[in-house]
């Protein structure tokens, strides 16, 4: 018999996965508790409602940006760490290109709403332009809080185009040119 913190980490999982591939307005409760195992009259002891769900799903984001940020910082230059960080976006660039960016996406809709969520799924952008902007700084540029949310708003038009298009190879292709462009500082 699963664990109840199994339970749970089952539903967080399968929203992220369902939020990403269908948008937040179009998975129901029903959806996440099918793709997850869990009786549905069970979700509800997990998450009251469904922007508790979502609020659960941006946590889970924010934490496996921290954790993929603890892999960047074992990189030895911020130049180093940002490239890192570019290819973990190229590594994804089959479901991305597919589906769009899963922070940016669920964003993007949510801020068309109102209301705690609509905040909270802002901060996952906002978390990576800070620390890009922190990356930025380390290499002594004074312009770093515009440079890093140049990137981040950069390789979000390129998930656009890429999401767009149905083309992978456009992430590939543009975020190599973004690499160029860092190598060169």
């Amino acid at each position: 018999m699963p664990r109840t913190s199994d339970k749970r980490e089952r539903l967080i999982t399968a929203g992220r996965e369902l939020i990403h591939s269908k948008g937040f307005n179009r998975t129901t409760l029903a959806d996440i508790a099918e793709a997850s195992g869990v009786p549905l009259g069970n979700v509800y002891y997990y998450f009251r409602t469904k922007e508790a769900l979502l609020d659960a799903v941006v946590s889970a984001q924010k934490d496996d940006f921290r954790e993929r940020v603890a892999a960047f910082e074992k990189h030895g230059s911020p130049r180093a760490r940002l490239q890192a960080f570019l290819n973990s976006v190229i590594d994804s660039k089959e479901e991305i290109a597919r589906y769009g960016c899963p922070i940016g996406s669920l964003s993007q809709e949510m801020n068309k709403s109102s209301g705690l969520s609509r905040a909270g799924a802002s901060e996952g952008l906002i978390l990576r332009a800070q620390w890009a902007s922190e990356q930025f700084r380390a290499l002594s540029r004074s312009d770093a809080q515009d440079l890093g949310v140049w990137l981040i708003a950069s390789i979000q038009g390129v998930i656009l185009m890429a999401n767009a298009m149905a083309d992978p190879g456009v992430i590939e292709r543009q975020l190599g040119q973004l690499k160029a462009w860092i190598d060169a500082f």
